[in-house]
């Protein structure tokens, strides 16, 4: 049976320790280096042992901390009258032992999942493991064969958009007609799923008689092929050189707000002519905000999904000789932004988040769009 060391140390205090305890509480008490705190606490041992001498009950925590103050040393045990009448003899010493100690290891448990258990059948996991070991190489050498027959044989049947294209020609369609149709099959008995206009480029696919499929802002379809040609010369030479058009990638553009983009690889913004969308800079109302924040979203879906994105530099309304500074536009370009070959002014407009806004040649109008109301 254990027992706990009690709370306070009685301390058996002889008349010397006391004596001694008492000197050194004096002598300590007259050092100037003492903080309040100890002190204090010197002070308090010293009149507990000037009241009860030999009979002072401290604890352990005050027994440590006098020790430690008075740089006591440790005091001998003292003996007993029951050891004084009963002496036990002391200990012989042991005899030096020759051979060096070794210490003895004891062995630790082994956990139950490592125990030896007699195995009953085969394990199924290396089973399973040696199957499939042993049908990896015919397996490997079958989706081969496969795959030098479908590279001989299966090319007409499985060709990718992009394939085709290569294939049949060139990978670009112009649209010739004013609006031409763009059907679900190839023949007028076809769904139309879409209209573009002249000047639209669409990716070409393949031909079917007088029908040649496409892939356009609608998607999959077909088109007459006589409305479609494959002179890119005719479509973007002339009016680069005439109205200074660039083609663009989505990922060339952020987009600030409904009617601003930041291009890549250009120090000036451009600010989009023809439209003016809702401020999401500093708008008037939280429901502009709000309505900005919508138009802003529908250019970039609008931007991330065209096939074709032609941004074409205009004039800006300003005073001669101040486009390009601060005085005009903020410092902003200005431009036209088409989307397979639609401006996104008009589909902007057309969907009621944005209002049209034409400017003269040196000045604008006030804003039009009240988005408060």
């Amino acid at each position: 049976m254990v027992l706990s060391r009690p709370k306070d140390y009685r301390m058996p205090f002889s008349k010397e320790r006391t004596q001694l305890i008492k000197t050194k509480l004096k002598e300590r008490l007259e050092d100037d280096t003492l903080n309040k705190w100890e002190r204090e606490f010197l002070a308090n041992m010293s009149d507990l042992f000037d009241r009860f001498g030999e009979s002072t009950r401290l604890s352990d925590a005050q027994y440590r901390k006098l020790h430690a103050l008075l740089k006591l040393e440790k005091a001998a045990p003292q003996r007993t009258q029951l050891d004084r009448d009963n002496p036990q003899p002391s200990p012989s010493p042991k005899p030096a032992s020759t051979k060096p100690e070794t210490r003895v290891r004891k062995r630790r448990p082994v956990p139950p999942h490592r125990r030896f258990r007699p195995r009953i059948g085969p394990n199924p996991y290396r089973v399973i493991r040696r199957a499939q070991r042993a049908m990896f190489l015919p397996m490997l050498l079958v989706f081969g064969v496969m795959g030098i027959i479908g590279a001989l044989f299966g090319n007409d049947g499985a060709q990718s958009p992009s394939q085709r294209s290569k294939a049949s020609g060139s990978e670009y369609r112009w649209v010739t007609g004013n609006v031409v149709n763009q059907r679900k099959g190839p023949g007028t008995q076809y769904e139309v799923i879409g209209q573009l206009s002249k000047g639209t480029r669409v990716r070409f696919l393949q031909e079917q008689g007088n029908w040649t499929e496409v892939w356009s802002a609608h998607g999959l379809g077909w088109m007459s092929s006589r409305y479609l040609s494959s002179n890119a010369a005719q479509f973007e030479t002339t009016a680069r050189q005439s109205s200074n058009t660039r083609d663009l990638q989505a990922s060339d553009i952020r987009v600030i707000d409904g009617d601003t983009l930041d291009i890549a690889r250009q120090s000036a913004n451009v600010r989009l002519v023809g439209f003016n969308a809702p401020e999401v800079g500093s708008p008037k109302c939280s429901n502009e905000l709000a309505m900005g924040g919508r138009a802003t979203d529908r250019l970039r879906a609008l931007i991330r999904s065209a096939i074709s994105i032609e941004l074409t530099r205009v004039q800006c309304a300003c005073a001669p000789g101040t486009e390009g500074t601060s005085r005009c536009n903020f410092g902003r370009q200005c431009g036209v932004l088409k989307l397979d070959g639609r401006d996104v002014g008009k589909i902007l407009i057309s969907e009621g988040l944005a209002a049209s806004y034409i400017c003269g040649r040196t000045s604008c109008p006030p804003r039009t769009g009240n988005w408060c109301n």
